[in-house]
């Protein structure tokens, strides 16, 4: 074993015994990797039961060969974003001796992502197995890790896909956000197990205590001690600590009093030491870390910290490392510093954190000045205020609400105790993660009435998915601030500004666009919050004109942008998201993608944009439409995982929608209709007016695959208006999408044989087209396909024609094949009609319809490739003789491997790019090479651009076997 950190380190002299059914469950989660499978291991107890021995036993005993990392949760950092993940990723970085390239910013910013995090140690867990070693990650009291690192490692958990990986996380029970993910998590990846940690039998507290004390045990000594502890280890070595020796050996155990609780027993063994051990002890447990043992000499005011050191450790209170730089020292356990700090007198309490505060960094002191302060301190309150509104200012929102909390506890003026603490909500609710605050939500309801409050509880509402009263306080508050702010009154701005940001988001979320520009209009023309938020609000704005006016419209509201994306900052990327989704709206395919594949990169790299999730599946949309299906495919997975990992909902509606189309289009019926199932029930819960547009185009996008048109027009309903369009039809109310949703109109009204509701549906969308994008191309099928079906062949011929003489002679800038079904679907309805009239030879016809269907199978959309046949089998014309080719083996975890690497990708780019180890990418390489009979990089590039054949859909992944070496990379 090559261990990391100091976990297996810090007692690896402790006496182990019992466990031997976990000890057996861990040991075949450990051989299960060896063998090529990532686990997981989830291990729960109460506080002292041994689960921290649990885990350093494993670590010794069966972890032979692994590389090992370590991390522990510390009840000082749990509102320090990243902290145990950071702690990870150094003794990563450190194993290998070289920093990862690139690497999440450090700091982190408060906005950074589970997702950006989780695949830098992907990255880092891959290049650790290069030297063929599996890796461990131990992670010690995770009820104490903050949120974000939990949900970054649930990310990398359900993306080892083909990792020797155990993860084995010690956690207490409780009701917490850490510990509902954590329930969650072992029912999310393929491979896990959950152990409860109970007491030890009779049997092992006897073994325990004979191990502890010198000499033969009195007789009945253990089931004395198995009846006053119950088992539990901590307490049985505080009783054995306690009870002089003599007594363990004569007998008279008896008529000596055992401590009635394991804080009692601790406090007796504290007060058996000589003074300065007790005082260098409590001294730790106001520092509450490791610490460099000369600091926490000063602060207990130890002249001689190194022999007070020694009784300490002799009775099991402290550790020590002497062979680290500064000798740190710290309490062993939770449970023991617990005992200590409640044993001292305020008195005491106060003048340790006051020394604290003079010797640790700036940070740190701010928490023991606080802890010093015994009654309301206005000084330190306004210091603390200031302070923090310096952190807001710099977008360090969830410190910012830290230190106004604080400042709040120390303030006596009502007025101005509540006011800190409502900002001190308002910042930690713009860092979109809801938790801190609702905890205080009691708190807030207290507080006297006014917009800050309103505007805190609104957006609590909000982020619990109650829009109704949310809406209405987020209303109220923003009137009500708007006039404070137009009279002058002191920081009404800021309250406007913030209630502004999430009412506008509201107003959106219902589709209500005009709404949406005018809060937002006004919302931006007072100030600023910090410029990540205020980018936020501008993007609303133009997502709000999008709603109202279209897309065309929305995008003069972004001109502020750079036209190249590289040259966008951080602070403008959800603006510079916003264009890209616009320009898929207007089918801008090119420019799309490179918009929004430059926010997820930045993304992925720490931007954390507020729109990641959403960004990365509309990406997977962008690809479907551009006729990278594998690409959609593979993003939409990314997009899924994203949002988990987060926890939110966002983006979840356009992932699946993205997924429904490829799944659809490759006829999977039954993967495409557990992405509806999903994506209805998503509307239903949420009632949004986006999730019913991705709804709704998801199931006419599905029966268009089916050539159901009734279907189609089924599944348009809820995007009609009540009220009739242009000549009598229906009229679609929601802009997003809009040319997709009314083509996909025209086509079902024209296949239903409502030709005069198609053509007055056909005429708007002429009007509204101003794109040179692939509509074109569909606008041209639909009304060849109208004059076809009011019988005017001649006039669809030429539609068809026109539209294909102007595919293969598009403008700079323009790919003829731009979107491939479309281009497919326009060949084949004019091959076909050549055929049906016999106007032209009929070999011009099959040309046409081999070349669609050529597309078709290129896309492997196979319910096409089936009508592309059947047209050819009508005229007698034989389809091409079928070879489904090497490509047709390959899994789709595969598919998105390969193609990321034919891309030019090398293997850890290609691992950052699907968030997964460059191990897994090495291992799908080798397997891929492998199917394909090549040798190289080069090879399979050329075999992904040439080969056109369909295939069927891909296999299941199979159980992961030991990887292959990996071939050349030339």
């Amino acid at each position: 074993m090559t261990g990391q950190g100091a976990g297996p380190d810090a007692a690896s002299d402790q006496l182990f015994v019992g466990r031997e059914t976990e000890s057996a469950r861990l040991r075949a989660c450990a051989d299960g990797v060896r063998a090529g499978a990532a686990w997981l291991a989830v291990v729960e107890g109460e506080a002292g039961i041994g689960k921290s021995a649990l885990l350093r036993h494993c670590a010794g005993a069966a972890l032979e060969g692994f590389t090992v990392l370590w991390a522990v949760g510390d009840p000082s950092e749990t509102d320090l974003p990243g902290g145990v993940l950071a702690q990870l990723t150094r003794q990563a970085e450190r194993a290998r001796s070289a920093r990862l390239s690139p690497a999440v910013p450090e700091p982190l910013p408060d906005a950074v992502t589970a997702h950006a995090l989780g695949g830098q140690l992907l990255v880092l867990l891959g290049a650790l197995q290069e030297s063929g070693r599996p890796v461990a990650v131990m992670v010690d009291d995770v009820q104490w890790a903050d949120p974000l690192s939990v949900r970054a490692l649930g990310f990398v958990l359900r993306r080892l896909w083909a990792d020797r990986v155990l993860t084995v996380l010690a956690t207490r029970p409780g009701e917490d956000e850490v510990a509902e993910i954590l329930d969650r998590l072992p029912r999310s990846v393929e491979r896990a197990v959950k152990l409860e940690v109970r007491g030890l039998g009779g049997d092992d507290v006897t073994r325990l205590a004979q191990g502890l004390v010198e000499g033969r045990l009195a007789p009945g000594l253990g089931e004395r001690l198995y009846a006053y502890t119950k088992g539990h280890p901590l307490y049985v070595r505080t009783v054995l600590a306690e009870v002089p020796p003599t007594a363990l050996h004569d007998g008279v155990l008896e008529r000596w009093p055992v401590p009635p609780s394991l804080r009692v027993g601790i406090r007796a063994q504290l007060n058996r030491l000589p003074r300065d051990s007790r005082e260098l002890l409590c001294g730790l447990a106001v520092l509450d870390s490791r610490v460099p043992l000369a600091t926490a000499g000063r602060v207990a005011g130890v002249t001689d910290p190194v022999r007070a050191l020694g009784p300490a450790l002799s009775c099991g209170l402290a550790q020590w490392w002497p062979m680290e730089h500064r000798s740190p020292v710290a309490l062993v356990h939770a449970l023991q510093r617990d005992a200590v700090y409640t044993s001292l007198t305020p008195e005491r309490r106060r003048a340790l954190h006051a020394e604290a505060a003079l010797l640790v960094g700036t940070d740190a002191s701010w928490a023991h000045r606080v802890a010093a302060a015994t009654t309301a301190d206005p000084a330190l309150a306004d210091e603390l205020e200031h302070t923090g509104i310096e952190e807001a200012s710099a977008g360090r929102n969830a410190l910012a609400a830290t230190r106004l909390l604080w400042a709040s506890s120390l303030t006596e003026d009502r007025t101005a105790r509540e006011r800190r603490l409502l900002t001190a909500c308002a910042q930690s609710l713009l860092t979109m993660r809801p938790t801190w605050a609702v905890q205080h939500r009691q708190q807030v309801e207290e507080c006297a009435p006014g917009p800050l409050r309103d505007t805190v509880l609104g957006v609590m509402d909000m982020m619990a998915g109650l829009f109704s009263p949310a809406e209405a306080r987020l209303q109220r508050a923003w009137r009500q601030a708007l006039s404070e702010h137009r009279s002058g009154q002191p920081g009404a701005d800021r309250v406007a500004v913030l209630a502004g940001t999430f009412l506008a988001n509201i107003a959106l979320w219902n589709g209500r666009g005009e709404q949406t520009v005018e809060v937002a209009r006004q919302t931006l023309a007072i100030g600023d919050l910090d410029p990540a938020t205020t980018d936020f609000t501008r993007a609303a704005l133009a997502t709000g004109r999008l709603w109202h006016l279209g897309p065309r419209a929305a995008l003069k509201d972004l001109d502020h942008l750079p036209p190249a994306g590289p040259a966008v900052a951080d602070h403008h990327l959800d603006s510079l998201a916003t264009r890209g989704v616009l320009r898929l709206f207007l089918g801008e395919l090119d420019s799309a993608r490179s918009d929004l594949s430059m926010v997820a990169e930045r993304d992925r790299r720490g931007a954390a944009s507020k729109m990641g999730p959403l960004t990365v599946s509309l990406l997977s949309v962008t690809h479907y439409l551009a006729g990278d299906w594998d690409a959609a495919e593979s993003a939409a997975d990314r997009a899924l995982a994203v949002a988990a990992a987060g926890e939110q909902l966002l983006g979840d509606a356009a992932a699946r929608f993205a997924a429904v189309c490829v799944r659809s289009g490759r006829g999977e019926w039954a993967g495409a209709q557990q992405h509806m199932d999903r994506l209805s029930h998503l509307a239903q819960a949420l009632g949004s007016s986006v999730e019913i547009v991705y709804l709704g185009l998801a199931g006419a996008t599905l029966a268009q695959a089916r050539a159901d048109h009734p279907g189609v027009l089924r599944a348009l309903g809820p995007l009609l208006d009540d009220e009739a369009g242009p000549g009598g039809g229906p009229r679609l109310v929601h802009k997003p999408f809009w040319l997709w949703q009314q083509s996909l109109l025209v086509e079902s009204l024209t296949g239903t044989g409502r030709l005069d509701e198609a053509t007055a549906a056909l005429d708007v969308l002429h009007e509204a087209l101003d794109t040179v994008g692939y509509l074109r191309m569909v606008t041209a099928r639909l009304s060849g396909q109208l004059a076809e079906a009011r019988g005017r062949p001649g006039d669809a011929l030429d539609a068809y024609g026109k539209a294909l003489a102007d595919a293969t002679a598009s403008p700079p800038g323009i790919r003829a094949d731009s979107s491939p079904l479309h281009l497919a679907l326009l060949e084949q309805a004019h091959g076909r009609l050549l055929l049906a009239t016999g106007q032209g030879p009929r070999r011009e016809a099959a040309t046409w319809l081999n070349a669609a269907r050529g597309r078709f199978a290129a896309l492997r959309a196979a319910p096409f490739v089936r009508r592309c046949d059947a047209d050819l089998a009508v005229a007698g014309l034989g389809s091409p003789q079928e070879d489904r080719g090497p490509l047709s083996t390959l899994t789709e975890r595969e598919l998105s491997v390969a193609y990321a690497v034919a891309g030019g990708l090398t293997n850890q780019e290609a691992a950052a790019e699907l968030y997964v180890s460059q191990k897994t990418v090495e291992y799908h390489l080798s397997r891929i090479y492998t199917k394909l009979a090549i040798p190289s990089r080069r090879a399979l590039a050329a075999a992904l651009g040439t080969d056109g054949r369909p295939a069927p859909a891909p296999n299941p992944d199979p159980v992961p076997e030991r990887p292959l070496d990996p071939d050349a990379d030339d």
